[in-house]
């Protein structure tokens, strides 16, 4: 409101940042794009990727080549058959296209070699070089808008922004400017044109691949080359989890039934409790008591008073002498099993008497 009250002058200054959208992530997209038209499937790499057989042409950015690891991997491609296109200056995936900062090109000591085996020098121009507005491919010329710090030259051939030769039975191109297949410039002179020309110069017919940066994945060469590792990784993991978590199936109620009051707990409390005063011989005296007593009245009542008490106890019991005089006159049992059976033969033994 401050602003709007004071009436202050101002200037709208429109700059243009460059393209949205897609275009804006991928300089090639729309090289990639006019190469659809052709046979074969295009390839966007967002990383390197070394080259497979199916490939025809490969256009990379001279900064990918960085080692002697993936030179290696090129040149064997191109000895097979490939096309190499190596775009040397404003090759870069975030090099913005619209920003006047100059570029410094650098090439690794591995990538000026294996150009040197294939036939072609690299060297910068000694003084500043104009545009170069025509490049000549097979006898045919192209005219283009062309300038850069770096110069490259065939063998016994003039120094220049462009220069192809063959590579056993491949091609090897390499264009130090790159702007020319870029989004922003692909559509000036006869730009598209020589890109059109460079994939039609291999007589093999395959796929054509656009590489846009350098960056090695880990996981991606995990799972490209140690998968059988992640997934053992893996299923360990789920048996550690299923043996560390103890939570499966539905959760138990917070305050389960106390089983204090349960009648079978006090009897196995007081079972515990006389084992250990007595092993339970004041459990067993009541009961020896009523045996002798009632027995003895049935041995008057039967006329057999002056017979064998415990013999006579046996034979209306069903059970041996033995055991119907360890029942009635053991002090204390031994162990658990032994009162288990003693109670068992004074119980039958108060069976029969009643």
């Amino acid at each position: 409101m401050a602003v709007a009250l004071s009436a202050c002058d101002y200037t709208e200054v429109k700059r243009e940042i460059g393209y949205k959208g897609k275009a804006r992530i991928n300089p090639w997209l729309a090289a990639e794009r006019f190469a659809a038209r052709y046979d074969g499937e295009v390839r966007s790499l967002a990383a390197w990727t070394a080259p497979e057989f199916e490939d025809a042409v490969w256009i990379v950015p001279a900064s990918v080549l960085s080692n002697a690891s993936f030179t290696r991997q090129i040149e064997d491609w191109v000895e097979e058959g490939g096309h190499l296109v190596l775009l040397i200056e404003h090759a870069d995936a975030e090099t913005n296209d619209w920003s006047d900062d100059p570029v410094e090109p650098s090439l690794e000591p591995a990538l000026v070699e294996m150009l040197a085996r294939a036939g072609i020098e690299v060297s910068e121009w000694k003084k500043t070089k104009e545009p170069v507005t025509e490049i000549e491919l097979d006898g045919e010329p192209f005219e283009v808008a062309a300038s850069s710090k770096t110069r490259v030259a065939p063998d016994g051939g003039e120094p220049g922004v462009f220069a192809s030769v063959s590579s056993g039975d491949g091609r090897m191109t390499v264009l130090t400017d790159g702007r020319l297949f870029r989004n922003r410039w692909i559509g000036d002179k006869d730009h598209a044109a020589l890109l059109e020309a460079l994939i039609l110069a291999t007589e093999y017919e395959g796929n054509i691949g656009f590489v846009r940066g350098s960056g090695l994945s880990l996981w991606g060469l995990l799972g490209k080359y140690l998968w059988p590792v992640l997934i053992g990784l893996g299923v360990l993991t789920l048996f550690w989890l299923w043996k560390n978590f103890t939570r499966f199936g539905p959760l138990e109620a917070a305050d389960g039934a106390s089983t204090l009051r349960g009648y079978e707990h006090h009897l196995e409390a007081l079972g515990d409790f006389q084992w250990r005063l007595d092993r339970a011989a004041a459990l067993l005296v009541p009961l020896r008591t009523q045996i002798v007593e009632l027995g003895q009245r049935m041995t008057v009542r039967s006329g057999r008073r002056d017979d064998d008490f415990f013999q006579f106890l046996a034979d209306r019991a069903g059970l041996p002498r033995e055991r119907v005089f360890r029942a009635l006159a053991e002090a204390a049992p031994a162990d658990s099993a032994i009162l288990t059976r003693t109670a068992a033969d004074l119980q039958q033994l108060l069976k029969v008497l009643h």
